[in-house]
């Protein structure tokens, strides 16, 4: 159970990410807020100072307590991307995560194309192999997929680029949670679905690895990005035709 002031900081966090507090708005000061909110001070002041660890405010004697930028936000944390995700004014976040991805993950499976030990290339083999195996079976395939992608970015052996992608995977997590019925409903859905398409390109990714050919494994992953992208653009293309 989340303490008092860990559900002061989700709070506040979530109106600063759903623009309900702007960009250089000052909040009341800690014994207004604590009057506010029926809490103790002591309360307030840790929520603060967990809101200035993830970026989101800053606080000064001067100029009391200000809501900060968004270049300024720790986006990696998992609260912050997942109070990202469940906003529906951040329409194009997905679509931002999915830009990152597709600067790192092509890189990471063809440097797992030449640098996969035999252990590694077995557990790709099996991944791959629920895949083919799940087809039809929604929550099966999602499994499979996770661990498909998860071994072949472990297998690139930098670290820096496992870090950033297996917190970029909880993000697409969460938002895969709150998108799977538009999955199955639309032929368009971003979202593969188990279906022998989506397996086709997945193989094509798997076979580069399997033989080794590090710039075909590129070019597959990428082109499987791509195609996430180029509906999503669609989406908030027809979103915004929709809202004017």
């Amino acid at each position: 159970m989340k303490s008092r002031s860990d559900q002061l900081v989700d709070e506040l966090g979530r109106k600063i990410v759903t623009g309900q507090l702007g960009q250089g708005e000052i909040l009341p000061k800690v014994e207004d807020l604590s009057e506010l909110l029926q809490v103790s001070r002591t309360v307030v002041r840790e929520a603060l100072r967990g809101l200035s660890t993830l970026g989101l405010v800053k606080s000064n004697q001067r100029s009391g307590t200000v809501v900060l930028p968004r270049s300024e936000w720790r986006w990696w944390n998992i609260d912050v991307l997942t109070w990202v995700l469940e906003d529906e004014n951040n329409r194009d976040f997905l679509l931002h995560l999915t830009e990152v991805r597709l600067g790192l993950e092509p890189t990471a499976v063809a440097l797992a194309a030449t640098r996969a030990t035999e252990e590694d290339r077995m557990k790709i083999k099996d991944a791959f192999s629920r895949m083919e195996q799940s087809i039809g079976d929604s929550k099966a395939w999602a499994v499979a997929d996770y661990d498909f992608h998860n071994v072949l970015v472990t297998a690139s052996y930098n670290d820096l680029i496992i870090s950033t992608i297996k917190t970029l995977q909880k993000a697409l997590i969460v938002s895969r949670e709150k998108t799977i019925l538009a999955a199955t409903e639309d032929k368009d859905s971003p979202y593969d679905s188990p279906t022998t398409e989506a397996l086709e390109r997945h193989r094509a990714i798997f076979e580069a690895v399997m033989n080794r050919d590090a710039a075909l494994a590129h070019q597959k992953t990428m082109d499987l990005i791509l195609r996430v992208k180029r509906i999503l653009e669609q989406i908030y293309d027809n979103d915004t035709k929709n809202d004017k």
